[in-house]
C-alpha cells in the first residue's frame, strides 16, 4: 500500500543565491495533520456508504438471485472483499486523530483485512470478467466445467488474495511518533537497510496485480468477444455492469496507483526536488482517499445497472407486497423499470 513519509525535513535543500553560502531546509508535507483534517468525515461517509450498500447487496443476492448461477457467488465474494476493506475505515480515522492503543496484533489484523479486501475485490473482478468471455467465446463446454469447479476457484482465489496481501501484514506494527503510538497498517515500516526494496517492491506489487493484469485482462476478453457473432446475438446486459465495474474501480485507483509509482522512484524520475516531493507525498494521500471509495460505488452500479436489482430493492422494502413468496404486480409508474410479478424469494 502507499509508502510512509515521516514529517521530518527532506533531505533536498534549496538555495536561494548561489553567491551565499545560505541554505534554506525543505519542510515536508504534514501527513499527520492532513490526515487528521480530512480522512474522518471522508471515511465516515465512505463507511456508512459501504456497509449499508454492499449489506443490500448480499440481502438482494441471497434472498432473491440465489446461487444457481456462478456469477452470483462472484457477486457475493466481491460484496464480501468490500466488506473486509470497509470495516478497517474506522481505524482510519481512530489513527488519524488519536494514538493507537490497541496494540500490535489489533493492527496486523487491520492491515490484512484491508489488503485482502483491495485484492479480493480485484481477482474477482477479474474472475468476472473471464466468466463472462467464457460464457461467450466458449459457451459450450465451459458451461459444465463451470459449475464443478466454481468453489474450487473461489478457494484459490481467497489464497491468492492472502497472499499477496502478506507483506503489508508482515511488516505492520506500533511504533512511537510525535509522542503518541501509530498503527502503521497503511504505511509500513520498513526492515532496517531493506527500505528501498520494499518500497518498490509494494508498489510495483499494486500497480501489477492491481492495475496492470486487470487491464490488459479487460482489453484481452473485451477484444475477442466483440469478435464473436455469439455476442451480437446474446444479452449483454451482465456484461455491461461487469464492464462498468471493471471500469470504475480501475478509475477510482489509477491515479493513487501512478501517483505512487512517481513517489516511489522519484529519484529515478528526477522528482527530487522538494516542490516536485511536497506536491507527490500531498497527491498519495487525496488520491488515496479517492481510491478507497471504490468499496461504496458498487452497489451504486448494480442499482443503474442491473434492473433487477431495484426491482429487489423495491421488493425489499415492500414486503407487504409480497405474497407467497411473490410480490403482486405493481403499478408501472411507481417502479423506473419493466413491469410484472417482480419478487420471488429464493429457498435453499
Amino acid at each position: 500500500m502507499d509508502n510512509y513519509t515521516s514529517p521530518t525535513d527532506y533531505d533536498v535543500l534549496i538555495e536561494d543565491d548561489f553567491s551565499d553560502d545560505m541554505t534554506e531546509p525543505c519542510h515536508r508535507h504534514d501527513d499527520k495533520a492532513f490526515a487528521a483534517q480530512f480522512l474522518p468525515p471522508f471515511y465516515s461517509l465512505i463507511f456508512i456508504l459501504g456497509l449499508v450498500g454492499n449489506a443490500l447487496l448480499v440481502l438482494i443476492l441471497v434472498k432473491y438471485k440465489g446461487f444457481k448461477e456462478v456469477v452470483n457467488i462472484y457477486f457475493l465474494n466481491t460484496a464480501v472483499s468490500n466488506f473486509l476493506f470497509v470495516v478497517t475505515l474506522p481505524f482510519w480515522i481512530h489513527n488519524a486523530i488519536h494514538s493507537w492503543e490497541l496494540g500490535d496484533t489489533v493492527c496486523k489484523m487491520i492491515s490484512g483485512f484491508y489488503s485482502v479486501g483491495y485484492y479480493g475485490y480485484t481477482c474477482f473482478l477479474l474472475l468476472l470478467i473471464v466468466h463472462r468471455y467464457l460464457a461467450i467465446v466458449h459457451v459450450g463446454r465451459f458451461h459444465i466445467a463451470a459449475k464443478k469447479t466454481t468453489y474450487g476457484i473461489i478457494t484459490s482465489t481467497w489464497g491468492i488474495a492472502v497472499l499477496a496481501a502478506l507483506p503489508e501484514f508482515l511488516l505492520s506494527h506500533v511504533q512511537m511518533e510525535s509522542k503518541a503510538y501509530i498503527c502503521h497498517f497503511v504505511l509500513p515500516h520498513y526492515p532496517l537497510g531493506d527500505e528501498n526494496f520494499w518500497k518498490q517492491f509494494l508498489t510495483l506489487k499494486i500497480n501489477i496485480l492491481g492495475l496492470l493484469i486487470p487491464l490488459l485482462v479487460a482489453i484481452y476478453c473485451y477484444g475477442r468477444m466483440k469478435k464473436t457473432s455469439r455476442y451480437k446475438e446474446k444479452k449483454y446486459g451482465l456484461f455491461r455492469l461487469i464492464f462498468v465495474m471493471a471500469l470504475v474501480f480501475m478509475g477510482l485507483w489509477t491515479p493513487y496507483n501512478l501517483v505512487l509509482f512517481l513517489r516511489t522512484f522519484q529519484e529515478h524520475l528526477n522528482l527530487s526536488d522538494c516542490e516536485s516531493s511536497f506536491h507527490l507525498d500531498r497527491a498519495v494521500q487525496a488520491t488515496k482517499i479517492i481510491a478507497n471509495t471504490h468499496c461504496c460505488i458498487n452497489p451504486v452500479v448494480h442499482m443503474l445497472l442491473d434492473g433487477t436489482f431495484c426491482k429487489h430493492l423495491y421488493c425489499l422494502f415492500h414486503p407487504r407486497n409480497n405474497a407467497e413468496g411473490h410480490l403482486r404486480e405493481v403499478p408501472e409508474q411507481q417502479l423506473p423499470t419493466t413491469k410484472g410479478p417482480l419478487c420471488h424469494s429464493t429457498s435453499f
